[in-house]
């Protein structure tokens, strides 16, 4: 099977974003996400993203070739969005495709709407490849939610690397059979139909085999239950969220010009 670099799965690198409390790197992801959106102008997402970038490179341990594997994902609905803000943003226009016209408010709004969507892709995907399913189940567990609940989230990053290889393993045995990757545009629509076509009844027939197994061991029949491997929150992983605060205020602040 090839590999792209682009692997949607926790991998264990003894690193210090693997140590932090799986909720608080849930927390500092919705942080994220709010400076976001109070951001006015392309510059603090730029600033954001090579922040997040350098988090996942060496606090994260995590390979720049996996990063970049994931680039696709990671820009592409960011650049639809943005291509989108060029045309459908009012303003004055400053040129014209065919019918469509480019403003200047499209070309100030599109590259925000670009770095909004792609920062927070990019920062979740971070918190994926650095916790454990389980250790994030078992502390939104802790933290009040119904355990069948933190399970939910549990199977769904379960899932989420095991359907990456089928339709990769699918991709690979279309491409052997006829060069799926040199086709035309119409004929990639078809195999793509083909490929989640294949994951969804794969992904229905998976669902099924972990309902019974949950019903065979009477999984939700006690209010509370027990867990193989605990994990403790340290203080001391606050410093990611808090960091993250103080950098959000300061690029807030310098977007403002209150120390100009």
């Amino acid at each position: 099977m090839a590999d792209n670099g682009f692997q949607l799965q926790f991998k264990e690198r003894h690193s210090t974003l693997n140590r932090i409390y799986p909720l608080v790197k849930l927390i500092w992801v919705v942080i994220v996400a709010v400076g976001l959106f109070i951001y006015k102008s392309p510059l603090p997402g730029a600033v954001a993203f090579l922040l997040i970038l350098f988090l996942a490179a060496v606090p994260g341990k995590i390979p720049l070739r996996q990063i970049f594997g994931s680039a696709k994902l990671i820009f592409g609905l960011g650049l639809l969005l943005m291509i989108f803000h060029f045309f459908a943003d009012p303003g004055e226009e400053i040129f014209r495709v065919g019918f469509l016209k480019i403003t200047d408010t499209g070309l100030m709004q599109g590259p925000v709407f670009f770095f909004r969507l792609s920062v927070v892709v990019l920062a979740s995907f971070v918190m994926i490849w650095t916790t454990d399913p389980r250790d994030l189940m078992t502390s939104l567990a802790k933290a009040g939610m119904p355990y069948r609940m933190a399970f939910t989230v549990f199977l769904a990053m379960r899932f989420l690397p095991l359907a990456q290889r089928e339709v990769e393993a699918v991709k690979d045995a279309h491409a052997i059979r006829g060069k799926a990757q040199h086709s035309s545009l119409g004929h990639r629509f078809k195999l793509w139909q083909r490929y989640m076509f294949t994951v969804l009844i794969n992904g229905l027939r998976k669902a099924e085999a972990a309902a019974v197994a949950l019903d065979c061991r009477a999984f939700g029949t006690a209010p509370t239950r027990t867990y193989v491997k605990d994990v403790h929150f340290r203080v001391a992983d606050l410093w990611l969220p808090l960091a993250t605060v103080v950098i959000s205020t300061l690029l807030i602040l310098v977007e403002r010009g209150v120390f100009s």
